[in-house]
This record gives C-alpha cells, structure tokens and sequence, in this order.
C-alpha cells in the first residue's frame, strides 16, 4: 500500500513576533499548498504569546489549511497570569479539525528554565491519520532513555533552539535509532546573549544490506534551510514500516 504523506516545517525569525509570525505562518502554508503535517518551530520565535492563548489561533492554521498543525506551546503564567505555580512546556498537535489531539511535555530543562517549568510524566506515541507520531522538545533530544520510548514513531516532530549543528547531529542518529524519519526547526536570530541557527531540517533513516549484514547505513536529508521560511518533503510511511519489520535494530 502505498502511503506518501506531505510534511512542511515552518522557521521563523527572533526578530518577528507572535501575531505577525501567525501571519507568516498563513502565508507558507498557502505555499506549500495542501499539507498533511506542518511543525511551526521555535516557540513561534519566542516574542511568544506572552498576553495570548495561542490555541485559537493554531485551531484556526489547522482548519484553514486542514492539515494537523505541531507546535511547542509553554503553558504557565503567561497563558494564566493569576497562577503563581509552574506550568509546562510542550509539544502539541491539533489536527485537521482544530483538536488537540496529542501533548507531549517536555522531560529535560536546562537550569535556567527549571524555575519555570515542571517535567511532563508520561512519554507517550500517538495516533494521527493513522501515522504513529513522537514528539520531542529541546533538551529531551540529548536523552536516549527518552528517545527509545518513541521507538514505535514512524514520525517523530521535534523543535528545538539550536546554536550549532549539535541537535541537527544527533536528529540524523536518533532517525537511524528509531526507525523514523525526523521532522525538525528551531529559530534563527539572537537570544539571551547566543546565536541561533535554525537548521529546520526533514530527515530519512536509510538501511543496506551489506555483506549478508542488516545494517543502519546513514541517514538521507530530503530538506533542510538555516533560514527563515519553510520547507516541504513527502515522507513515505510504507517504507518506515518495512524497515522497521525487516531491519529491525534487536535483530541487526
């Protein structure tokens, strides 16, 4: 059965803001033209919804353009000024309808985030459009524990803040991993005294038979920019799941 499925990533600027990457967001969906999964990276570039609910918002991407829409979301104070408690950081899904349909929260926090941010509990593999689907934020990425319990994904949506190749680098070995293909972005632009690099990227696992020997080879990049804009590749389910059944990594 053949099951080609459209992925697009979305990257944007530290130097835009939340309403008007909204509107950028519209305008790359327009041409991407008839998406299945887009990922909206990098917290929207951080001049986030600090004084907005974005889920009207991302519902609204979702139904207009009748794709299932990723996006990380911190929910605490700035969605619920009056709560003094810490809130998550997560990675969401709406789908064609505009329903959340899946939250993963984030597990690992570098020290300056911990004051805000509480772990998420479960790691869980969801289920959209009949594509089993992971999803990873930031530092999480670093952690194979974490990583390995995604290992039934066929896709794993990522995003990230990236000042060097590092988590571009080790998206490729967690696509070889598991078995998956990786859907990433971060942000580009200056933060908190650093430089971001972007490195929206969508990443295939290819594996060979080599020698009598069933192998992870090397990992195929279908797309990947450094710069703000989008990206589009058509990822092909059928072929995860044959490399998954045939190649399977306890059996290599």
């Amino acid at each position: 059965m053949d099951m080609k499925v459209k992925v697009c990533v979305l990257q944007f600027e530290r130097t835009g803001n939340f309403k008007k990457n909204v509107e950028k967001a519209k305008d790359y969906l327009r041409q991407a033209n008839a998406c299945d999964f887009a990922l909206i990276g990098g917290e929207f570039s951080l001049n986030e919804s600090k004084n907005i609910d974005p889920y009207p918002l991302l519902t609204e991407l979702a139904k207009t353009f009748t794709c299932n829409v990723v996006a990380p979301i911190n929910a605490n104070f700035r969605r619920f000024p009056k709560t003094r408690e810490k809130g998550f950081s997560s990675m969401h899904v709406f789908n064609r309808d505009g329903e959340v349909v899946a939250i993963q929260d984030k597990q690992h926090f570098y020290w300056k985030e911990r004051p805000w941010f509480k772990c998420g509990a479960d790691i869980k593999v969801f289920e959209v459009d009949g594509i089993k689907i992971g999803l990873v934020r930031g530092s999480d990425i670093l952690y194979p524990n974490y990583t390995q319990r995604l290992k039934d994904a066929e896709i794993i949506f990522f995003s990230t803040m990236a000042i060097d190749d590092m988590m571009f680098e080790l998206a490729k070995t967690r696509a070889l991993e598991n078995q998956c293909y990786i859907v990433m972005s971060s942000f580009i632009g200056k933060y908190v005294g650093m430089d971001f690099v972007g490195n929206a990227a969508i990443i295939e696992p290819v594996f060979t038979i080599r020698k009598g020997m069933k192998m992870p080879n090397e990992t195929k990049v279908l797309q990947c920019v450094e710069e703000e804009g989008f990206i589009q590749a058509e990822v092909d389910i059928e072929y995860i799941r044959k490399i998954k059944k045939e190649y399977h990594m306890g059996e290599l």
